[in-house]
């Protein structure tokens, strides 16, 4: 009976143990098939991702050439624009270049002192004309009773080759194809009297050793610079002003060089042309030296 017992418990133990062993070995396996499975779906994931990576590389390599591509379009640029502003700058250059040949416009004649010597002469004569002697300084002044009279500046100027054609009923045609001399006094004349003066200063004469030539108040005379003394007579001066114009004397060479060896310039008094003067016609008349070469 006790033999039997043993027997029994030994089967049961054996087969307590086998069956423990059996679901060791399942559980082992379970646990072999999670990790089997585990691996299979790391292995699948990485297999998926590998492929995200690979476009993500890919994208990244696209953007990477498309960056590149862009540096190397805004390098080109870059290097373009200096070229087009190098070539727009071109003209600009240029135009600096041209710049100092635009012709300064001509000085107009005036009584500058400048201006003085810009010629009336040449205009109206052509050819050539050269200024000889300058005066740029007040030469003469004569107190009369009434009047002053200033010569403030004269010129002499040389005509060689007169070729404009001048009409014959113009005195300034005197000199029309021919070789002569225009000299040329700026004058002013002051009226100190309290009532209006009469004063002809184209009665001033060049008086040389055996010639004298006597003024103009018109010759080579611009419109702007005649001697007036009221616009309602040229030859009254109205009382506490001051009149300046121009006075010229025309000649050729002959006379000129008779008249330079020994120049004076004749100057009449006032009293000639006042008919209200006590004073003789002949009284006052100047006569002082006037060089002219």
């Amino acid at each position: 009976m006790a033999s039997n017992m043993k027997k029994w418990i030994t089967i049961i133990s054996i087969v307590s143990i086998l069956a423990l062993l059996g679901a060791c070995g399942n559980d082992e396996n379970t646990e072999k098939e999670k990790v089997d499975k585990t691996t299979t779906d790391t292995t699948a994931k990485k297999a998926k991702s590998t492929p995200k990576e690979t476009n993500e590389t890919t994208d990244t390599k696209k953007n990477e050439t498309a960056d590149k591509a862009t540096t190397t379009d805004s390098n080109e640029t870059k290097t373009t624009v200096p070229k087009e502003n190098k070539k727009a700058s071109a003209p600009t250059n240029s135009s600096k270049t041209e710049a100092p040949k635009s012709t300064t416009p001509k000085e107009a004649f005036s009584l500058s002192a400048s201006g003085f010597k810009v010629s009336n002469v040449q205009p109206v004569l052509g050819g050539e004309v050269t200024t000889t002697y300058l005066s740029s300084s007040k030469s003469f002044q004569k107190d009369f009773e009434s009047l002053t009279l200033s010569i403030n500046q004269y010129k002499v100027e040389h005509v060689v080759g007169a070729n404009k054609e001048v009409s014959t009923s113009n005195p300034e045609s005197y000199l029309a194809n021919k070789n002569g001399y225009v000299i040329t006094l700026d004058i002013s004349i002051k009226n100190r009297a309290t009532t209006d003066k009469m004063y002809k200063a184209d009665q001033i004469s060049l008086l040389g050793s055996s010639k004298s030539v006597g003024g103009s108040l018109d010759n080579f005379v611009p419109s702007s610079f005649h001697l007036s003394g009221s616009s309602a007579d040229p030859y009254n001066f109205s009382a506490g002003k001051t009149a300046r114009g121009l006075l010229t004397f025309t000649m050729d060479e002959e006379t000129y060089n008779n008249i330079a060896k020994n120049s004076q310039i004749g100057v009449p008094d006032p009293s000639r042309f006042d008919a209200s003067s006590t004073k003789n016609s002949s009284q006052d008349n100047i006569i002082a030296p006037f060089p002219i070469k």
